[in-house]
């Protein structure tokens, strides 16, 4: 018998971000994964899942980029 995966809504919108991350950044997908999880970033975007999912992509973006520049000053 075969497992069935089941892929949560958080886990969708995540791998969007990641998407629209890595087509805004011109970088692979693996190295906008990267920079995402290391930064804390996903941790971020999953945490907001509720406000930001219903949001644009250019927001998305913006958050993120916030985000970043605000842990980065830390």
């Amino acid at each position: 018998m075969r497992k069935q995966r089941v892929i949560t809504d958080e886990a969708l919108f995540l791998g969007f971000c990641i998407e629209i991350y890595k087509m805004e950044k011109k970088i692979s997908g693996q190295n906008a994964f990267n920079y995402l999880y290391r930064t804390g970033a996903t941790e971020y975007l999953l945490d907001g899942y509720d406000a930001l999912h219903t949001t644009s992509p250019l927001y998305i973006i913006d958050c993120i980029d916030e985000y970043i520049k605000n842990i980065s000053h830390k």
